[in-house]
């Protein structure tokens, strides 16, 4: 075990059936292996929980629930588990090995994802996403980190670390439930009322990120991000991206109200929306900035007083005399040339 507390186990190291290829990636919940189940030469991405962690009641509760949470779960756009258990004082899952890359990765490496792209990925993780609310399970921690993509662009949820499921409830292990950047304003706030909704915000955060290449609130402070997840309004998506279509960008914010009364109420409704978006009809438009209440309070006293100042000038006088009279000079002319035609016909 390195000094950090990860497990650090090496190429054939083993834990009983599994023999260990290569690291895949680390994270607060445990390392994850490449490793070849044996006798089934079956390719696995292998969990472990580290030593240190292991008489943590908390944290072997929650390697727990993401076992049991994943093992309900059999859906094509999520990743399955094989196996679960203890051996050789290592605790471990063992989950579908995905050949590929994370979404994180996809979109740093893609200079501009296509929107009909943008579409077919969130589309996917949405009906991921279904599946798994419809069997009460929240994951709480959407990020593109945790999307894993095939060679054949198939979408697959994954790490359901600090997942909540509605028969169990945990409490916070000393570190912050969620990942500031994806993180629902509710969830930064430490509400303990978290529903499908959360999930549905962070969706709106990847799919933001997948238009503009790159969250709408970032910094080094995770408080900091925290406070602008819960009190700022993010930039409109199209003012990174012009070809945005205008019903993905309407879908994208109502998906980031911070009201949760007023996003989307599941992500049945989210995907509904996504259908009708055309890829093929991107409508290019300006951002149309809205005036603020007290620009347009501005805007009318400097219009009363305008009108005013020119009533008190002689030219303005004369101007508002020709505006009214007109009128009078116009009703004159009309009824002398009904009398004259009168008088012609008589």
């Amino acid at each position: 075990m390195s000094k950090s507390g990860h497990v650090s186990l090496k190429k054939d190291d083993w834990i009983g059936k599994y023999r260990i290829d290569s690291t895949i990636g680390r994270g607060g919940m445990g390392d994850i292996y490449k490793a070849m189940q044996m006798p089934l030469g079956r390719v696995v991405a292998l969990k472990v929980l580290p030593p240190h962690m292991q008489d943590d009641r908390e944290y072997s509760a929650r390697f727990g629930a993401e076992a049991e949470a994943v093992s309900r779960l059999e859906h094509q756009n999520i990743v399955s588990i094989f196996d679960y258990g203890e051996e050789d004082g290592y605790r471990y899952i063992a989950m579908q090995y995905i050949d590929g890359m994370d979404m994180g990765r996809y979109i740093a490496d893609t200079k501009v994802m296509s929107i009909a792209e943008i579409i077919d990925f969130s589309k996917q993780i949405c009906r991921g996403l279904r599946y798994a609310h419809g069997r009460h399970i929240v994951h709480r921690d959407i990020k593109p980190q945790n999307i894993l993509l095939d060679r054949n662009k198939n979408v697959l949820i994954t790490d359901f670390g600090i997942v909540k499921m509605r028969d169990k409830k945990f409490t916070q292990v000393g570190q912050t439930v969620g990942t500031p950047e994806y993180m629902s304003p509710e969830q930064a706030q430490g509400k303990e009322d978290i529903d499908a909704l959360t999930d549905i915000y962070s969706l709106g955060i990847m799919m933001y990120e997948m238009i503009a290449r790159k969250p709408p609130f970032t910094g080094n402070n995770p408080m900091a991000i925290a406070h602008m997840q819960v009190n700022d309004t993010p930039p409109p998506p199209s003012q990174s991206r012009k070809d945005v279509p205008k019903m993905l960008e309407m879908i994208v914010v109502k998906a980031l109200k911070k009201d949760r009364r007023e996003r989307y109420q599941s992500i049945e409704e989210l995907l509904e929306d996504l259908d009708r978006v055309d890829p093929a009809n991107p409508s290019p438009r300006k951002t149309v900035r809205l005036p603020t209440p007290k620009q347009v309070e501005d805007r009318r006293i400097k219009v009363e007083r305008r009108g005013r100042d020119r009533r008190f000038t002689t030219a303005g006088y004369w101007a508002e005399m020709a505006n009214t009279q007109w009128l009078s000079w116009l009703a004159i002319a009309a009824l002398a040339t009904a009398f004259i035609w009168h008088v012609i016909k008589t």
